[in-house]
C-alpha cells in the first residue's frame, strides 16, 4: 500500500502532464487561429478606390477560406460595414469592419478669359468670369471666394466635404494688343483704265484708346491711266506703340471691247423690310432705279414707288406648300399682296414673279403640273411674270458673304443679254445690302445701264400704266 506522499506525488505528476497537454493543445489552436486585417477604413466617393482583406495564421495564408460581404455604395457618402466570415478546419469565425465613403477629390476651378490678363493702363480689371465644379456637389461657382492680392486675383473654393482648391489670375497693366484695322469694301478691287478710283475708307479701333481712325496713315497711289496692280497700305499705331497694317490691291485693266453696251435690271424679292430703306438710300445716292417684287405694301413700298422704282407682286406668304397646292390658293395669296400694295400706292400691279421662278421643280412636290397651269392662268388674267438670268445666290449658300454675292452677280453679267439680277431685301439679307453699292459701281465702270423691268416691255402703253392691257408672255 502506497503512502499518502506517494499518492500525492502521483497526482502532482498527473496534473503536470495534463497541464502540458492542455498547453500544447492551446498552443496549436493559437497557431491555427485566423488573423484578419483590412488595409483601409475609407473609400473615395464615386471612384475606383477599394479595400483589401488579408486572412492568415502563423502557418499559412487562408484567404481562400473567407467570404466577404458589404453594403457599400460609392455614389453615396456615409458609413458602411464589411463582414468577413472564416470557415477553416474547426474554426467558425466572423469579423465586422467599418468603412466610410468620403469625398477626397478637390473641386475644380476654371478661369474664363485670359490668364495672364492684360489690362489697359489706368483702367480697372473687369472680371472675365470663372466656374467651379465638384465631383459630389456639382456646380459650386457661387461658393467661389475672390481675393485681390497685388497684381493677382485668387479664386478659392471649398466643397461640402472640406476639400479646398484655388487658382490665381495674373493681371498685367499693359497694352499688348494691336488695334483692329478694318477696310471698308473689298481688299481686292478691279477698275478699268481711265476710270476714277474712289477710296472706300477704313476704321481703326483700339482696345485701350478707342476709335483711332484719325491716326491711320495711308500710303500708295493708283494711276488709273496705266494698266497694272497697285498697293495701298493702311497703317495705324496706338498710344502704346502697337501697330496694325493692311493692304488693298487695286488692279487697273483695259476696258473690254464691248464696253458701252448692255443693261442691268436689279430686282429684289421678298420685301419690304427694314433693309429696304437702306437699299433705297443706296439706289437714290447712285441714281439707280430697280424693281421690287414685294410680299406686302407699306411705307417703304410707297417710298419706292414715289421714287420711280417699279413695284411688282411676289405672293403674300411665299409658302410653297400653300401657293403650289392648287390654283385657288395661289391666286388667294396673290390677291392678298395685291390688295396690300393697292392700299399703299393706289395702283393695281400686273407684274409678278413666281416664288422659285416659273420653271421651279419644288412645286411638283405639292401638285404635279401646277406650274404650267399657273403660267397660263396668270397670263390669261393679264399678268406679266418675270424670271431672272443672273442669280446672286443671296438666298442660298452665299447669303452671308457679300464678296460671293458680288462675284456671283458680276460673273453672271454679259453685254450680250438682258441681265435680270435676282436679289432679296428681306430682313435676313444684310450681306446683299453690303454688296449692292459695289455691284452698281462695277456696272457703271463697265458701261452697263440700269433699268427697271418696265424698259423690257415693248409696248409704251404698258410702261405708262400698271393697269393697262399687258402681253401674254414675258420678254426676256
Amino acid at each position: 500500500m502506497k503512502s499518502d506522499m506517494e499518492v500525492d506525488n502521483m497526482k502532482f505528476k498527473k496534473a503536470i502532464i495534463i497541464s502540458i497537454v492542455i498547453s500544447v493543445i492551446l498552443l496549436i489552436c493559437s497557431l491555427l487561429l485566423p488573423n484578419i486585417n483590412i488595409d483601409k477604413d475609407t473609400i473615395g466617393y464615386n471612384s475606383n478606390d477599394t479595400y483589401n482583406i488579408k486572412a492568415y495564421n502563423v502557418i499559412r495564408d487562408i484567404n481562400k477560406y473567407i467570404k466577404i460581404s458589404d453594403n457599400i455604395d460609392k455614389k453615396v457618402l456615409g458609413n458602411y460595414q464589411v463582414t468577413v466570415k472564416v470557415r477553416y478546419l474547426f474554426y467558425r469565425y466572423n469579423k465586422v469592419f467599418d468603412i466610410k465613403v468620403v469625398d477626397k477629390v478637390k473641386p475644380e476651378v476654371e478661369l474664363k478669359g485670359n490668364n495672364p490678363s492684360y489690362v489697359c493702363p489706368n483702367k480697372d480689371y473687369d472680371e472675365e468670369g470663372y466656374t467651379a465644379s465638384d465631383d459630389y456637389d456639382g456646380d459650386i461657382t457661387d461658393k467661389v471666394n475672390i481675393e485681390k492680392n497685388g497684381n493677382f486675383i485668387i479664386y478659392s473654393v471649398k466643397d461640402s466635404s472640406g476639400n479646398k482648391n484655388k487658382i490665381r489670375r495674373s493681371i498685367i497693366f499693359e497694352d499688348k494688343e494691336e488695334p483692329s484695322l478694318t477696310l471698308i469694301g473689298d481688299d481686292n478691287i478691279v477698275i478699268y483704265k481711265n476710270s476714277k478710283y474712289i477710296e472706300k475708307g477704313y476704321t481703326a479701333i483700339d482696345k485701350c484708346d478707342g476709335d483711332i481712325t484719325n491716326k491711320v496713315i495711308v500710303t500708295g497711289t493708283v494711276d488709273t491711266n496705266r494698266v497694272g496692280t497697285y498697293t495701298i497700305n493702311y497703317k495705324v499705331v496706338d498710344n502704346s506703340g502697337n501697330e496694325a497694317s493692311v493692304d488693298r490691291k487695286i488692279t487697273v485693266r483695259e476696258r473690254p471691247s464691248y464696253y458701252g453696251n448692255g443693261s442691268i435690271y436689279l430686282t429684289f424679292d421678298d420685301g419690304p423690310s427694314y433693309l429696304t430703306k437702306e437699299i433705297l438710300d443706296i439706289l437714290d445716292e447712285e441714281g439707280i432705279k430697280a424693281t421690287f417684287f414685294v410680299t406686302s405694301g407699306g411705307e417703304y413700298v410707297k417710298r419706292a414707288y414715289n421714287s420711280g422704282h417699279t413695284i411688282a407682286l411676289h405672293t403674300s406668304s411665299h409658302k410653297y406648300s400653300y401657293v403650289y397646292s392648287n390654283e385657288e390658293n395661289y391666286f388667294n395669296d396673290l390677291n392678298t399682296v395685291s390688295d396690300s400694295v393697292y392700299n399703299s400706292i393706289g395702283i393695281r400691279c400686273k407684274f409678278i414673279r413666281f416664288p422659285g421662278g416659273s420653271s421651279n421643280t419644288i412645286s411638283r412636290n405639292y401638285n404635279k403640273g401646277i406650274m404650267s397651269r399657273l403660267v397660263n392662268a396668270v397670263t390669261n388674267k393679264g399678268y406679266v411674270y418675270f424670271d431672272w438670268n443672273v442669280d446672286s445666290n443671296d438666298a442660298g449658300g452665299d447669303g452671308n458673304n457679300s464678296n460671293k454675292i458680288y462675284n456671283n452677280v458680276i460673273n453672271g453679267l454679259s453685254h450680250n443679254k438682258t441681265n435680270i439680277v435676282l436679289m432679296h431685301d428681306s430682313a435676313n439679307h444684310r450681306s446683299t445690302v453690303n454688296a449692292l453699292r459695289d455691284i452698281i459701281r462695277y456696272g457703271k465702270d463697265n458701261g452697263y445701264s440700269f433699268e427697271t423691268i418696265l424698259q423690257i416691255l415693248p409696248f409704251p402703253s404698258i410702261k405708262s400704266s400698271f393697269t393697262a392691257d399687258v402681253p401674254k408672255s414675258t420678254p426676256m
